[in-house]
């Protein structure tokens, strides 16, 4: 009776050994893509005990478990882990598959496929030995399996990585896994073209603007696309396939360059060093901190950097929120794509993670779901900018006091105006005005109130002139308009017009203007600057004939009182 109980547990081990997965996944027919998750075991092996000599071992075999959870993933971990998974070939023919281990920055991969007792074939790679170690040459870890008819094979695979622990494994037949192979590497071809197509759009907008924004930007994009090009394995494929040790060395530089030009994009591009000092001084203070990361980086390596890394990148993300949220309440426009940018990218991970630890299936979307977000960030950023860019130009070109044109527009505005104004067609004339003693005023009333008399006497003008005419704050109390497609007459009726509305509506005792008013058509001008001058010429006899009226240049006439406008006088130019 014992040798009988000794034989059936004999026959059982012999069965069993050394294929211990609880499930074996039967293939008839090539399967055109099959998750292998269902069907792994595994097993955390904390000292590094076991090897290549322990697979045909009862000890070892035994501590195999059933995967408990939806994905074999484990976060951080110093351990070795271990998966296996059995496939039987049911049909009558040969057949020829491949698995694909899908995270490509797994440092030491090593796999042993065993048919029956036996080692058929054994690799050892990873992200840490030269890519010719690799079974198919592939940004992920591809291995082939060959089954003749009726074979079980069982796979071994060991894991040991200083960063987060993925196994997710898939199981393909050859023309399935060449299609999907094709689709992948050319979606990442149009990520990647985007990326470059972006940044030679930038440059080019930076060399004719010179906005540092723009600047900012490209250094942000250049070092975000070459960590992408690491994370998602090509650099290793293309760039650096024999030197691993370099990519170990890159991928935390690259990280953290992008984090710190991107701190400093965010905080260009939304003005925080004027919006909020408090945020502005944390954003330093990270920079100056990840400047010391990567100094460190080649001293200390990527295993220990890649957890404090990632905590960096939380504080850098939580920064950039932050400056996003404030520049929103303080009223940015740009502030609400930039929002957007940001809502995107982490719902583009936050898909991505849920198909990492198993709450969502693998597919195109969710497999891809953290390159999607980060291509639909970039998209928005670049409304950003382009909207903050905008307003720059707009702040650029408006006086900050009253809101109208500044100087710097005038000068632009009268330049190409007067190019025009060379067709026989065509009319432009000038109003050049001045606020009478208004130094008086101010020793007077003090500047916060003489600021007010400019802003009230801003108001007047806006509601006053109509397109095509301008008003510009020309410098101090002086004030143009820029009148295009206007005659003398129309000019000289609009400026008694707004002489009269400002004493009457800026609520400030005794301010009054003096106006001079200047047309092409009555004047031989070699410049722009000639036909300011003269307008300046009127505005200078307006105060010296009394002040608070308005003074018309014209050539070849002596100074004299206009009979229809009280206070109306023609210049000649040799009496101005």
């Amino acid at each position: 009776m014992k040798l009988t109980r000794a034989l059936v547990l004999l026959v059982l081990v012999v069965l069993s050994w050394p294929a211990y997965a609880g499930t074996t996944l039967t293939v008839e027919t090539p399967p055109t893509e099959t998750d292998l998750t269902p069907y792994l075991e595994v097993y955390e092996d904390p000292y590094s005990r076991f090897g290549a000599e322990d697979l045909r071992h009862e000890s070892f075999n035994a501590q195999f478990e059933d995967l408990q959870r939806e994905t074999a993933n484990y976060g951080f971990s110093n351990s070795d882990w271990w998966v296996r998974f059995s496939v039987r070939n049911s049909g009558a023919r040969h057949r020829t598959l491949a698995f694909k281990l899908d995270y490509p920055l797994l440092d030491h991969v090593d796999v042993w496929v065993l048919s029956g007792d036996r080692i058929v074939r054994s690799w050892e790679t990873g992200n840490r030995q030269p890519f010719s170690t690799r079974a198919i040459e592939h940004r992920d870890f591809l291995f082939p399996l060959s089954l003749a008819s009726e074979e079980k094979q069982t796979v071994y695979i060991r894991v040991r990585t200083k960063g987060p622990v993925n196994i997710g494994l898939t199981l393909f037949d050859a023309p399935t896994l060449l299609a999907a192979t094709q689709v992948e590497y050319l979606v990442f071809g149009a990520y990647f073209g985007g990326f470059l197509l972006l940044a030679l759009c930038i440059s080019l907008l930076y060399l004719m603007d010179r906005q540092v924004a723009f600047l900012y930007y490209l250094t942000y994009i250049l070092s975000y696309s070459s960590y992408m090009l690491a994370f998602n394995g090509l650099a290793f494929q293309y760039l650096w396939p024999e030197a691993p040790e370099f990519g170990q060395i890159s991928r935390p530089v690259l990280l953290t360059l992008s984090i710190i030009f991107l701190l400093q994009f965010c905080r260009s591009l939304l003005g925080i060093q004027r919006l909020s000092p408090l945020l502005n001084r944390g954003v330093t203070a990270l920079q100056c901190v990840l400047v010391g990361v990567l100094i460190a980086v080649p001293v200390v390596g990527y295993g220990v950097l890649v957890e404090p890394l990632a905590v960096f990148l939380l504080l850098a993300l939580g920064l950039v929120f932050a400056m996003g949220v404030v520049a929103h309440l303080k009223g940015e426009a740009a502030a609400r794509y930039y929002l957007w940018a940001w809502s995107v990218f982490l719902g583009g991970v936050f898909i991505y993670l849920l198909k990492v630890f198993g709450a969502l299936p693998h597919n195109f979307v969710t497999h891809y779901g953290f390159q999607i977000g980060s291509f639909f960030e970039f998209v928005f950023l670049s409304v950003a900018l382009g909207v903050r860019v905008r307003e720059l130009r707009i702040q650029s070109n408006v006086d900050g006091l009253t809101g109208l044109a500044n100087r710097r527009h005038f000068d632009r505005e009268l330049t190409s105006e007067f190019r025009q104004s060379d067709r026989p067609e065509a009319e432009l004339s000038l109003l050049v005005m001045d606020v009478d003693h208004f130094k008086d005023f101010n020793d007077k009333h003090g500047h916060a109130v003489g600021d007010k008399v400019l802003k009230e006497l801003a108001v007047v003008l806006k509601k006053q002139i109509r397109r095509p005419g301008t008003a510009f704050r020309y410098g101090g109390e002086e004030f143009a308009v820029l009148l295009p497609r206007t005659a003398l007459d129309e000019a000289r009726v609009l400026a008694e017009r707004l002489r009269e509305r400002i004493s009457k509506d800026v609520p400030f005792e005794d301010v009054t203007v003096s106006i001079g008013v200047v047309s092409c058509k009555d004047g031989s001008f070699d410049s722009s600057a000639e036909f300011f001058n003269a307008g300046d010429k009127a505005l200078y006899l307006a105060k010296n004939t009394g002040r608070d009226r308005v003074a018309i240049y014209r050539t070849g006439m002596k100074s004299i009182v206009d009979p229809r406008h009280a206070g109306a006088t023609a210049v000649s130019e040799g009496n101005g």
